[in-house]
């Protein structure tokens, strides 16, 4: 009787010490199955009905389950172990004791963010400095998810800070860790390849250029990261890259009915 309680008592304990690793598997299949398909078919109906109303509920929905998933997976692996190269399991030489090659990824990732986000930001800046509202062309085909009023804006801002924060702990810190360590053990170069993947899938409500947009900046963010050691700058890059569309993006407003 006594071994049988013994047994018994130490099943909420083991059961207890796997909740970390059932949470981990969980939130791969959610990140890698689940979320490409439910992010494409619940921006249908704001696809249909692109109001301001639509729009707000999406971004909400969207930064509530960031947070979340993010808070899942800094639990069930430590911030640490998501933010470093280190605690992600990854040692590459040539990033421990940089030469050449480091200095060299270095500019060219430096030329990369001038390009893709100083430099237009300046030339807007200066081009439409004198007009109130912008609405690029480049942009048209996401109109239906950009901010059209103050209050859609300011919640943009959030969730281009949480996307920022929350998509980098997830896509690069969780989902990188996942698949280089356990249970997969894969390569570093084609982690990388399949985490971009991953994080171009969740954009496919954005059509084929988003997906392809979201997974060439899956790899930016990447090598951000590999270069740095951590996923700081990768985040604040990710941010800036998402908050800059503010500033592309200033639609008159609409008219009083």
């Amino acid at each position: 009787m006594s071994v049988l309680w013994k047994d018994l008592e130490s099943v909420p304990m083991t059961f207890c010490g796997n909740l970390p690793l059932l949470a981990s598997h969980l939130l791969a299949i959610f990140l890698i199955i689940v979320g490409p398909i439910w992010d494409y078919f619940d921006t249908l109906p704001l696809k249909r009905d692109p109001s301001p109303q639509s729009r707000l509920r999406q971004y909400r929905r969207l930064v509530v389950w960031l947070w979340i998933a993010a808070a899942v997976a800094s639990w069930a692996n430590g911030i640490t172990a998501l933010t470093t190269l280190r605690g992600m399991g990854i040692y590459v030489e040539w990033l421990q004791f940089p030469n050449w090659t480091w200095w060299l990824a270095a500019v060219l990732l430096l030329l990369i963010v001038l390009l893709q986000l100083v430099m237009p930001v300046i030339q807007v800046s200066v081009k439409y400095r004198n007009q109130p509202f912008l609405e690029l062309r480049q942009l048209e085909p996401t109109r239906f998810f950009l901010p059209s009023s103050g209050i859609e804006r300011r919640w943009f801002a959030a969730l281009s800070v949480t996307a920022g924060v929350c998509e980098e702990l997830l896509f690069r810190g969780f989902l990188i860790r996942y698949l280089h360590t356990s249970p997969f053990h894969l390569g570093l170069l084609w982690t990388i390849l399949v985490a971009s993947i991953v994080f171009g899938t969740h954009h496919l409500y954005l059509g084929f250029k988003g997906f392809l947009s979201a997974t060439i900046g899956g790899l930016v963010f990447t090598a951000l990261l590999l270069v740095t050691g951590n996923l700081w700058a990768a985040m604040l890059y990710h941010a800036a890259t998402d908050l800059s569309v503010l500033l592309y993006w200033r639609p008159k407003p609409a008219p009083a009915p």
